[in-house]
């Protein structure tokens, strides 16, 4: 338990700079860390069926969602997110992607750090006046190209989007 402990630390404890990624983990050895979870759903990652569970803890983070197929642990989240000035101590993410939340007036942008296993949302504000800031921050495992972020993790929102004319053949007016 201490190894898996020692790898979701920096999450946190909110500092996503020093996040290794994921190790492999069950189920039961998050249920073991942080004891009776708040809530299981079952839900959807990426295009995938997942259960996503939430623990709770006292460190910076607030706690930490945990998403799961098939009783192995595939993504983390923290409830609270980090200051947005992590940004600076970041290296330039491998892939700037678009948006798979909606966030008010600002585009959610995911930043992607391959070697890590890191995935940021970061809004920026439509219109200027608003630094861009840290609206979730995710861990999976480390990835060796940024396509190896796909369907299993991240669908674009506009991806999700359906025209109900188009199944019927008809173009939307």
């Amino acid at each position: 338990m201490s190894t898996l402990l020692s790898a979701l630390e920096p999450l946190l404890n909110l500092d996503p700079v020093r996040w290794g990624g994921l190790p492999d983990a069950t189920v039961a050895q998050f249920d073991a860390l942080f004891g009776p979870p708040d809530e299981r759903i079952d839900t959807v990652l990426g295009v995938h069926p997942a259960s996503r569970t939430r623990y709770r803890h006292d460190g910076a983070a607030k706690g930490l969602l945990m998403w799961a197929r098939e009783g192995i642990a595939v993504m983390v989240q923290t409830v609270k997110p980090p200051d947005q000035a992590v940004l600076g101590e970041l290296p330039e993410p491998d892939a700037v992607l678009a948006h798979e939340i909606l966030v008010p007036v600002a585009y959610a942008h995911e930043y992607l750090y391959c070697a890590t296993g890191l995935v940021l949302t970061v809004a920026r504000a439509f219109r200027g006046g608003m630094p861009d800031r840290i609206v979730r921050c995710r861990g999976i495992k480390p990835l060796d190209r940024v396509e190896a972020f796909g369907p299993a993790y991240y669908q674009a929102f506009e991806d999700r989007i359906q025209w109900a004319g188009l199944d019927a053949g008809v173009e939307p007016t």
